[in-house]
């Protein structure tokens, strides 16, 4: 049973300090409650000695350190000095981003954690939640059509290592010697946009251009549901699921409740990818006035050929390096 899951089951407090909970590490004394308002709510076990350290209030998110608590599971009973950082219950359309944020950050914290390194924990879940309140980074539909390569590339794990972690990055996949550009359309034409940067292959390298056409269906598939499925198949690499969702928190910004809401048919997104060589794609010639330093342009790729032909999911398995990635490891 996933994280969120688990969290559905839990009964709500019955007072501030005591919490019904489930544990989330063989290796530490950390728990998922639910407060008395229903709102999710982590125990993080603090080993060092009590002292005053002032908590956190921010937009959603509160956290208070040394706080003595009651906590009961399933099979045992125990009382501890932890730190408390909780998701309002006013904003239930947030709890899973939290819940799976925050569960995976905090799979990286030594044994013996004090009051520090649980701060710093929690301040790094404060810069996500800063990121909701910003304005989003890219489309929504981009955002799912990324979601959706990485979830049919075969291979996870080396596609989400691959994905960008910054918005500015030039290219949505990248590695050694290969570049994937994913590219959507919630139109009939495959009409996309791009810069001539977006298109440069690597040296002796290779490079693709995915291309999606998507139709928004209620009842299909939503962002969150792709993003599980991904982290299922990496959970055991805790640096790649906090990637996964630190990206997720920056490409939706302040328009989480609208991005949670918008679901596509996967099907039809199946029917409809192809993949190109971005030595295929018609462009613009490259200025000989060293003044221009960049050019943004939109190409039919209609009748431009797949490469391979009929390029469809199957291809799409082959286009990420094989992973030799050890998926228990902290870094990729």
């Amino acid at each position: 049973m996933g994280i969120f899951d688990q969290f559905a089951s839990i009964s709500c407090a019955n007072s501030p300090i005591s919490f019904n909970a489930v544990p989330l590490s063989p290796r530490r004394k950390d728990f998922l409650a639910k407060g008395m308002d229903g709102s999710p709510v982590f125990l993080l076990f603090d080993s060092s000695e009590s002292h005053y350290t002032p908590g956190y209030q921010f937009k959603h998110l509160t956290a208070q350190f040394h706080v003595t608590c009651n906590v009961s599971t399933q099979d045992a009973n125990l009382q501890g000095q932890f730190a408390l950082v909780a998701c309002e219950s006013s904003v239930p359309e947030l709890h899973e981003i939290f819940i799976r944020c925050f569960g995976a950050a905090i799979e990286e914290l030594p044994v013996a954690c004090g009051t520090r390194e649980l701060s710093s924990c929690i301040r790094d879940l404060l810069d996500l939640f800063r990121a909701l309140s910003q304005p989003g980074s890219r489309e929504i539909s981009g955002l799912w059509a990324e979601l959706y390569v990485i979830a049919k590339s075969g291979d996870i794990l080396s596609a989400l290592a691959c994905w960008r972690e910054d918005s500015y990055d030039r290219f949505d996949f990248s590695w050694n010697d290969g570049r994937l550009e994913v590219k959507s359309s919630v139109q009939s034409t495959r009409l996309h946009e791009f810069s001539l940067e977006q298109l440069a292959t690597p040296f002796n390298g290779v490079g693709y251009v995915a291309s999606l056409l998507l139709q928004p269906l209620t009842g299909g598939t939503g962002i969150l549901e792709f993003a599980a499925t991904i982290e299922t198949a990496v959970q055991h690499s805790p640096a790649l699921k906090k990637k996964l969702w630190k990206n997720m928190a920056k490409a939706l910004g302040s328009d989480f409740s609208e991005g949670l809401d918008r679901q596509f048919d996967v099907s039809y997104a199946d029917r409809h990818l192809t993949i190109y060589s971005m030595g295929d794609i018609p462009r613009p010639d490259t200025p000989a006035d060293p003044r221009i330093k960049s050019i943004k342009f939109a190409v039919d790729l209609t009748t431009v050929e797949p490469c391979p032909k009929g390029a469809s999911n199957l291809e799409l398995k082959n286009i990420f390096p094989s992973s030799n990635l050890d998926p228990r490891k902290p870094s990729v």
